[in-house]
């Protein structure tokens, strides 16, 4: 028997944050809606059993799950008997030298159990790289204590003193590495795997230090660095510091190999996300405390149209997890009898993110409805995969035209497809897309797509109603808030 829906039910409004969680250590791929556990999988066949010293990097736009991947993936290894540290390199720019930060994440990784003692030797160790008065920010910042003034040599009393003091230094700290990293094959029979995430995100001079300090200090047998990038943004961290250099081959010398994070189904990273901020439950329950569909259309509008428009868009998941929390809003911002418009509201959205000027001017009336659709049919070749087939995207991206058409101005639109229709010249170019302006009157597919947008046009005026005044009203209501909840 179907349950029937509460007519008493209160909508719960949909979250405008949902706060990140940490990997659960007992199922850390529990929330894995994007299948990165696959990848994760192929990582470990890659670094199993790896002896010789070994550096990898994981590719991804800003955007694209890295940290979510790397996070659960340590979590993974370290339930499988690895030894394995996750550092978020960006947190720790701040300190003056990036040796410091990550020999302290060794030192808080170890802080217990049987490596614990060997650990305790890194602060004599590493005392010859501290610059002058940093012991304590060092104890502070990392958890390494420093010997005593006492204890320690006395300062170089020339440049040719210092070199031999740090080249000795560094020959030491390596082979202390060394062993270190063969306690770790032997009691695991695994290298020592080391993930430094958002390196991309640091300070120039703090990336390129940090990635010095892992090729000349770190290059041991039985340890493995892994590290998550945005690639293009480390090239331009890189000529902001040498000039045009051929940032990518420079890269190369640090990386054995470089890996790239495919882009998410959006289809299914959007479903998760109306799940997750409660938008499509919040709409369910108002949807049954009245006597029609109008909610239900809202809805099902969005689901439609929220992925394929933020697929073709490439945009990167914190912008679609953004682009669901402004539509969030709006619902939280709409009386109970006042319309989504969904198409429109997820095309304006998602063109605020990716296009802000022409965000603006189309608001502002100084941009047509056709301009966002070829802006929305501009970004096909970002677009990530789907698994909606084609037919179902093209019948979806027909509805995006008519709404952009409506939201603009319906009758001089449906005036200059009639014009197509009829093979007359148009008189008013500028109100329909650039595809259909230059319209091939021998390709079918382009004269089926034309048919059906005037069929929507001229037959579905209930559902296109009002969508002129919409764009002002939905603009407004993004607006309002955009500074508030982006981050």
């Amino acid at each position: 028997m179907t349950e029937q829906p509460d007519p008493e039910a209160q909508p719960v409004f949909p979250a405008l944050k949902v706060e990140e969680r940490d990997p659960d250590p007992d199922d850390p791929w529990a929330d894995d809606v994007l299948d990165r556990k696959e990848i994760a999988d192929r990582l470990t066949s890659i670094v199993r059993g790896q002896e010789a010293p070994f550096v990898i990097s994981i590719d991804g736009r800003w955007g694209t799950g890295k940290t979510f991947l790397l996070k659960r993936w340590q979590q993974d290894l370290e339930n499988d008997g690895w030894q394995a540290i996750y550092y978020n390199a960006w947190e720790d720019d701040f300190a003056g030298d990036p040796l410091l930060a990550v020999t302290g994440q060794l030192s808080e990784h170890f802080r217990e159990g049987t490596f614990r003692a060997k650990v305790l030797r890194l602060g004599r160790l590493v005392a010859p790289f501290v610059r002058s008065g940093a012991s304590t920010a060092l104890m502070a910042t990392t958890g390494i204590p420093l010997p005593a003034r006492g204890d320690s040599k006395p300062a170089p009393t020339n440049q040719l003193a210092d070199y031999l003091e740090k080249r000795d230094a560094k020959n030491k700290l390596k082979e202390f590495l060394g062993e270190l990293a063969a306690d770790v094959r032997a009691a695991t029979g695994q290298p020592l795997v080391f993930i430094i995430d958002e390196l991309d995100r640091c300070r120039p001079t703090f990336a390129i230090e940090l990635l010095e300090r892992v090729k000349h200090i770190f290059d041991v047998r039985n340890i493995v660095f892994v590290f998550g990038i945005n690639r293009g943004e480390l090239t331009k961290s890189l000529r902001s510091i040498y000039g045009e250099i051929e940032a990518g081959e420079y890269l190369r010398r640090f990386f054995d190999y470089e890996f790239v994070l495919r882009d998410a189904d959006p289809v299914a990273f959007c479903t998760h996300l109306m799940q997750k901020f409660g938008l499509g439950a919040f709409l369910r329950v108002v949807d049954q405390r009245r006597s029609d569909s109008f909610y239900r259309e809202e809805l099902d509008a969005i689901d439609r149209f929220l992925p394929i428009v933020l697929g073709r868009m490439g945009l990167g998941l914190r912008d679609m997890d953004y682009c669901v929390r402004l539509i969030a809003l709006a619902a939280r911002e709409s009386l109970v009898n006042q319309r989504l418009y969904g198409p429109l509201l997820v095309l304006l959205a998602a063109t605020k993110l990716s296009d802000p000027d022409l965000y603006r001017r189309f608001v502002h009336g100084a941009a047509r409805g056709a301009d966002l659709i070829n802006h929305l049919r501009g970004q096909q070749a970002l677009a990530a995969p789907s698994t909606q087939d084609d037919a179902s995207q093209t019948s979806a991206i027909n509805w995006l035209e008519a709404a952009a058409y409506c939201a603009d101005d319906s009758a001089r639109v449906l005036r200059q497809l009639r014009l197509l229709e009829s093979g007359e010249a148009l008189d008013q170019p500028e109100y329909v897309s650039s595809e259909l302006a230059t319209l091939d009157v021998e390709d079918g597919q382009s004269v089926r797509r034309l048919k059906d947008i005037i069929q929507m046009l001229d037959q579905q005026s209930r559902w296109l109603e009002g969508f002129g005044a919409a764009r002002h009203s939905l603009a407004k209501k993004i607006d309002i808030y955009t500074d508030l909840v982006r981050r």
